[in-house]
């Protein structure tokens, strides 16, 4: 079982839009898919046109099972959803020893092929439990100052979990809401393939119906799937970027 988390200490830059749809594209490929919820505004249910229930807080706190927790969503794929009780479930890791391994110990009970972890912006004791259940950590950015900031904090954090002895497998940065006619955007993508190489994922254009699949219950594969999001952005005579090509870039990394 291989797990990604979805990680930004900066909220608005996409990052439960990238969990649903590589979730979801994951298991379009035939893989057991299990998409987790670890922000209390429940939105990854929301995306998929189900109602926000107390998923997390049943499998973590309760110990119920999770075939009776998670919600299956579409084929190969189940989410373990949240709700507003995830803030109980942050006070319940919070009064516990060994507390940092919580989330990982209960990973080991699962079977599924690959596992996206949403993580909240907010750096708490759960969000610390994703990245230690982690193998590779997705850390979508927009191409501005602030949230490429939020990019440096998760790499410090992450810093700080390896040496007190988590050893990720890598990490890949993802530009999302590409615009190539902002001077901004251009600028900011340079500046980041400058610092971190092939780390850096091709980027996710601009799309405004991304923001529309998910009050339709919809991903964007079923939604708009020959959209810029999806395909990429014309480069030449061929495409790059979009979801369809992360979600083959990342097949690599837990195939080797």
């Amino acid at each position: 079982m291989f797990i990604f988390a979805l990680a930004n200490q900066k909220g608005g830059v996409g990052k439960t839009t990238t969990a649903v749809t590589l979730a979801s594209g994951f298991a379009q490929a035939g893989l057991k898919t299990l998409l987790v919820d670890l922000d209390p505004q429940g939105h990854v249910a929301f995306s998929f046109g189900q109602e926000k229930t107390a998923g997390l807080y049943r499998w973590l706190v309760m110990e119920e099972p999770i075939k009776d927790v998670v919600q299956t969503v579409r084929p190969n794929l189940d989410i373990l959803p949240s709700d507003k009780n995830t803030e109980k479930v942050k006070r319940h890791i919070t009064l516990m020893d060994f507390r940092e391994s919580l989330l990982k110990d209960h990973f080991k009970r699962l079977k599924y092929d690959v596992v996206f972890l949403d993580l909240a912006p907010s750096l708490d004791v759960l969000h610390i439990n994703g990245l230690i259940t982690s193998d590779w950590v997705i850390i979508p950015t927009r191409l501005d100052a602030m949230a490429v900031d939020g990019v440096k904090e998760i790499l410090l954090t992450m810093g700080e979990i390896g040496q007190k002895g988590h050893q990720f497998t890598g990490y890949s940065i993802l530009p999302t809401f590409f615009d190539r006619t902002t001077r901004e955007t251009i600028t900011q993508f340079q500046e980041i393939v400058q610092t971190f190489g092939e780390r850096v994922l091709p980027p996710i254009p601009q799309d405004t119906r991304v923001r529309e699949a998910p009050a339709f219950g919809q991903t964007l594969w079923e939604y708009t799937p020959n959209s810029p999001a999806i395909t990429g952005y014309q480069n030449g005579k061929s495409k790059a970027g979009g979801y369809q090509q992360i979600c083959e870039r990342l097949m690599e990394v837990v195939y080797g």
